[in-house]
């Protein structure tokens, strides 16, 4: 997983027109292609768990 990890609104805000996301912006946030079911939730909760952490 890249160091950055994105928020779940910066996740949302990347969405295409179309409702999906480009690979690209999936290969920056460590995502395979194709995505796996459960890659949203994965993020997010690495995010909060970065978060805490501090």
């Amino acid at each position: 997983m890249p160091d950055e990890l994105p928020s779940p609104e910066e996740i949302e805000a990347a969405r295409t027109p179309a409702g999906g996301w480009k690979r690209d912006q999936l290969a920056a946030w460590g995502v395979p292609w194709p995505q796996p079911k459960g890659w949203k939730d994965e993020l997010t909760k690495r995010w909060k768990d970065a978060k805490q952490d501090g």
